[in-house]
């Protein structure tokens, strides 16, 4: 009788907890759908989906082309979205669990949201805020349509979840995330260098000069994962009142991030000056929550960061961890003191607005005005215009710091001396603007580099306080090489240099190809014959290059050890792995690069040309058991932009997969074919060109108009033939060039 009582009683327990979990769920998954309805309302928006699914959206306000923007994104990938909204949050741990505890600590670490709460009516213009709110409201409609699509807690969006993604995103552009997460780990007084993992790009612009036809070119080519918060999507936007541009944005941004329009366009890659500084305070010793500045003991801000996690379905726990902050910013109390961040863009609600005015600009000047606020922290920018200028701006918000501290280690913290409030004048970052040589180029390299000789930025011009990197990228090397000189860049020979798919022999890949080439490798039957296929390798990564295979999978580590400042491992037994893998998969060692490097997604299972830091850039991961890469990213949006002589405005371009996210749909692999070929679709950028085109038309929340697609004409550009690797070869001993079999 007692054990049946006891047994009751813990059934009991376990109904009640699964109740009130239960409920816990309800109540983060509730939210009023008919005040959303009727908040949708407020907006009209057109979406026409072209041949290949690609959104353009229409809206007599800029407000309304939002809202089409974030409905037509919904559809294609609502997943990615909340998710990229719930870690802008700091709540992605309430659905995805401890592996994204440690991002949500830092989004409330940084003070994000408290100056959201307390600026975002006062920092930003009245037409951003209109414009993050009818974005809020076409995701509001979305998820009051497909309620079981919505994540818990994630419904409603609101203006300044926009805020905040731009707030955590464009810090992490320039490597604070790897600086902070070094500082939690436990901390050392080394500050780690800019992570190989951040998103790359490749931007050129050539003017009327160089091009053969008068014509102007705009390359815009955004480099990072195919899948994920950061995956690249590509729409065409117009309104009534100016906003008409063709780009890529990513998920949960309001705008396009890069672009081109009839007027002008722009593109960009990262780049990695020093934004940042980590300063160790002077703990009290009697009490740790004072710290010694100029003389006197001030108190540490004190909060507390509450962290929901989910364990399984539906269980959540809320961890406590405390939040720290000083003059100078957050602080982390690790086992080696007291350190305390400041950073370029901190607190600032602005870079979403920086972006709008360049989606609004008109020329040089207003993109440059928007660029000169300092709201954007970094990024490099190539920009061209119908007027034949172009431009590349090394952009960044650089910290005017005292003289006398060794900026790139950790400085003291108890001096006001130490602690930088303002930004060196727009008017002294590099940029290059309207060179004679014709071109530009922008591939995460130093800005010194950034056009031919005699043309760039002076070095010794620019004080060490900077940090402005000094490194050249592969991607660079091969584009600057064969840009430079009086060769006429037509259409063809861009997209040529665009699909080049080689690496220079003075790139870091080429130095260690011919370093492990040049090694005696005598007495170790599977080295030498490793050794003679890399003297035969032509530095190229064509489909049908029995050299790739072995060289990247070799390469890829080791450059991504020192790229990340650590010891580099032993190279010899990371070139005896590599061959081991290549003959436990294929019985040989140089096996085909197309078999080996594939581009995967529901049916489609394709070779690629490409590899890692080439023009052609994709991501190389480690080998399945079948001895195979799925690729995991690099080209994630190709844009060709022409203004021509006589006034037209022409966009060519292509994705990895199609216009949707979602596996199996009409749209998610059609232009995968294109991709791996390097094809490219012709853009349709008016009403006849997209009605021969239509294949879907919606108003978001209002009646659509009735629509029958017809068949649509095929608009593809013909491949481009990727520059030869010729002069391009390691360990050649005679006239002869030797290429791979």
């Amino acid at each position: 009788m007692v054990w049946r009582s006891i047994i009751a009683f813990v059934l009991f327990a376990i109904v009640a907890s699964f109740s009130f979990f239960l409920a816990h769920e309800s109540r983060l998954s509730w939210f009023d759908a008919k005040a959303a309805l009727a908040e949708a309302a407020k907006y009209d928006a057109t979406i026409v989906r072209d041949r290949y699914g690609v959104p353009h959206i229409t809206g007599k306000r800029d407000a309304d082309a939002a809202f089409g923007l974030a409905y037509a994104h919904a559809e294609d990938d609502f997943a990615t979205i909340e998710r990229a909204i719930l870690a802008a949050r700091g709540r992605l741990a309430s659905v995805d669990g401890v592996r994204a505890a440690e991002g949500d600590y830092l989004v409330q670490l940084l003070g994000i949201w408290d100056a959201i709460d307390t600026r975002y009516r006062t920092d930003l213009s009245a037409d951003t805020r209109a414009l993050l709110e009818g974005y809020a409201a076409g995701l509001n409609l979305y998820s009051a349509q497909h309620r079981n699509a919505v994540l818990p807690g994630f419904a409603p969006a609101r203006g300044e979840d926009m805020v905040a993604l731009f707030m955590l995103r464009l810090p992490l552009l320039y490597g604070l995330d790897e600086q902070l997460r070094a500082l939690l780990a436990g901390g050392t007084n080394e500050i780690p260098p800019p992570a190989a993992k951040l998103p790359q790009g490749v931007a050129i612009a050539i003017a009327p000069s160089r091009s053969g036809d008068g014509s102007t070119r705009l390359l815009i080519n955004p480099q990072g994962p195919f899948t994920g918060p950061l995956a690249w999507y590509e729409a065409v936007v117009s309104s009534d009142e100016g906003w008409n541009m063709a780009g890529g944005t990513i998920p949960g941004s309001p705008v396009l991030l890069s672009g081109t329009g009839p007027q002008l366009g722009w593109g960009f890659s990262t780049n990695h000056p020093d934004l940042y500084d980590v300063y160790q305070l002077e703990a009290n010793p009697n009490d740790r929550y004072f710290y010694r500045f100029d003389g006197d003991w001030k108190r540490l801000e004190t909060k507390e960061a509450r962290i929901v996690v989910r364990f399984g379905s539906p269980i959540r726990w809320t961890f406590r961890r405390e939040i720290l902050r000083s003059a100078h910013g957050p602080v982390i109390r690790n086992a080696n003191g007291l350190f305390a961040v400041h950073y370029a863009g901190q607190d600032d609600l602005r870079g979403v607005e920086a972006f709008y005015r360049f989606n609004k600009a008109r020329d040089l000047d207003g993109f440059s005005a928007a660029l000169s606020m300092g709201d954007i922290p970094s990024l490099n920018f190539v920009y061209a215009d119908r007027t034949g200028r172009i431009a590349e701006i090394y952009n960044g918000a650089f910290p005017e710091r005292a003289q006398g501290y060794e900026w790139t280690h950790v400085v003291p913290g108890n001096l006001s001396a130490t602690l930088w409030d303002r930004y060196l004048p727009f008017a002294e970052v590099p940029k290059v603007i309207a060179p004679g040589s014709g071109f530009v180029v922008a591939a995460n390299q130093t800005p010194f580099r950034t056009t031919a000789d005699g043309y760039n930025p002076d070095a010794d011009s620019y004080p060490s306080s900077m940090g402005i990197e000094t490194g050249v990228s592969n991607r660079a090397r091969r584009a600057l090489a064969q840009l430079s000189g009086s060769r006429v860049v037509n259409a063809a020979a861009l997209k040529a240099i665009k699909f080049d798919n080689c690496y220079a022999p003075d790139s870091d890949f080429g130095q260690l190809i011919k370093e492990m080439a040049d090694k005696n490798y005598a007495g170790d039957a599977l080295l030498e014959e490793t050794g003679e296929n890399l003297r035969r390798y032509n530095l190229c990564t064509d489909i049908s290059n029995r050299g790739a295979a072995l060289a990247v999978i070799l390469a890829t580590p080791l450059l991504s050890a020192s790229q990340n400042g650590q010891v580099r491992p032993d190279a010899v037994a990371f070139l005896k792995n590599a061959a081991n893998r290549l003959i436990r998969a294929f019985g040989r060692t140089d096996q085909t690069w197309g078999v080996v490097n594939r581009l995967r997604k529901d049916a489609i299972d394709l070779p690629l040309n490409g590899g890692p830091d080439a023009l052609r850039d994709i991501f190389f991961e480690r080998q399945g058991r079948d001895g195979t890469s799925t690729v995991p990213g690099g080209d994630a949006l190709t844009m060709f932009s022409t203004w021509t002589r006589d006034g037209r405005w022409e966009v060519e371009s292509v994705v990895p997969f199609g216009a949707t996210a979602l596996g199996g749909a009409r749209h998610a692999t059609d232009q995968a074919q294109m991709f791996a070929e390097q094809k490219l679709k012709v853009v349709p950028l008016n009403d006849a060109a997209l009605r021969a085109e239509t294949t879907a038309i919606e108003r978001p929340g209002r009646p659509s108009p009735a629509f029958r697609p017809s068949p649509p004409p095929i608009s593809i550009v013909p491949p481009v033939a990727p520059i030869s690797g010729k002069g391009a070869r390691v360990g050649v001993t005679s006239g002869e060039e030797r290429r791979s079999e």
